[in-house]
């Protein structure tokens, strides 16, 4: 009886040691800010750091923010980084905030898409020092936000086109002209819908990449129904122009439905208020273009925490491909998954128990 009560709480004890440790791994991972790209001269050539709690750096060897591209090959130092203590009722706080914007004033500006070129940030002890902060995108994560960037490229590249061509037809007060300008506008509307169709599939895939990230998610939630915005305010300038001013036959009558088509790919664009609240947000019936490039950028963020960056990694998927985030489309898990993690801490838990339960089976056979 003795060794079975003892064998019952040994048990006990590794499992509940065990299962906490399963479930609530992260709960005590600290933030201390973000470092989200933006636009400045051009898309994504601007970075703003964010930062709060930090503690002030050594005398004489200050904070050193570098962005690294997702192998290490490459990396941009963007400057000392100031940590500025604020002052309560006269005493002066030990922790302090940081606040960098890298961008068109800053020295080493180049203009480059820095969300193409970097997926990692660190916070260095002095320049070329230890890392006090930092964060990464995976690899394949960044590979997809960076097809949903040039995905949106294009569709901008369509659009500038077609919204110069009904420019033209608006200005206009011949039939025929205002039947071809219209013609022309939308003769890459059905290129630009199937663009926008294919964001969907990135965006979840990027989110796939770890799920545990709240700006991944709702990024790639903006990205999706922003992009199906853009292709259904584009099909209906489609059908307004093939339905309506290309059977017109009276120019006054025609340009009432060129207006039309105008307000449609401006939607597509720029977006619409459609709740008439003066923000236009990346929810169905609201994002274009420009909010799905936001939601991108929020993908992007980087969310810094007291640590060093993992080791370099390569993306081993190919953008288009449809493989959702897996390895090679094989739907094996990407290397590093959190979840590979957790389930073997879960196989061990669930292992141990079943080790006492049938020591406990054993002893009692035995008595």
């Amino acid at each position: 009886m003795f060794r079975t009560k003892t064998l019952i709480i040994i048990t006990t004890l590794m499992v509940s040691f065990l299962i906490p440790t399963v479930a609530f791994a992260e709960s005590d991972v600290v933030t201390f800010g973000t470092a989200i790209v933006q636009n400045d001269q051009a898309t994504n050539d601007s970075i703003v750091i964010s930062m709060s709690g930090v503690t002030p750096a050594a005398e004489g060897s200050p904070y050193n923010a570098v962005l690294v591209s997702s192998n290490g090959t490459k990396s941009l130092n963007l400057g000392e980084v100031e940590v500025v203590q604020p002052v309560i009722q006269g005493v002066v706080q030990a922790t302090g905030n940081i606040n960098l914007t890298f961008d068109s004033s800053s020295d080493g500006y180049d203009g480059q898409d820095l969300l193409s070129a970097y997926s990692r940030i660190k916070i260095t002890n002095g320049s070329g020092g230890s890392t006090a902060y930092s964060d990464n995108i995976p690899a394949n994560a960044a590979a997809y936000i960076n097809g949903i960037m040039d995905e949106l490229n294009a569709i901008d590249e369509h659009l500038d086109t077609a919204l110069s061509n009904i420019v033209i037809a608006q200005a206009s007060s011949d039939i025929d002209e205002i039947k071809t300008s219209a013609a022309s506008a939308i003769a890459d509307a059905s290129a630009i819908a199937e663009i926008a169709e294919g964001i969907p599939a990135h965006a979840s895939a990027a989110s796939e990449e770890d799920v545990e990230d709240t700006n991944l998610a709702q990024g790639a939630a903006g990205g999706i129904a922003s992009a199906g915005n853009i292709a259904a305010w584009v099909n209906a300038a489609k059908t307004t122009a093939d339905n309506d001013v290309a059977t017109q036959t009276n120019a006054a009558v025609a340009s009432i439905f060129v207006d039309k088509i105008f307000n449609e790919l401006s939607a597509a664009k720029n977006g619409w208020d459609g709740n008439t609240d003066g923000t236009i947000s990346p929810t169905t019936g609201e994002g274009g273009s420009a909010q799905a490039r936001a939601s991108a950028q929020q993908m992007g963020t980087l969310v810094l925490e007291a640590k060093d960056l993992p080791g370099s990694e390569t993306a081993t998927v190919a953008v288009g491909g449809g493989a959702g985030g897996s390895v090679l489309g094989l739907g094996l898990p990407s290397v590093g998954e959190k979840l590979i993690a957790d389930l073997l801490l879960m196989g061990a838990a669930i292992g141990i128990l079943m080790i006492g339960a049938g020591s406990l089976i054993l002893v009692r056979n035995r008595t």
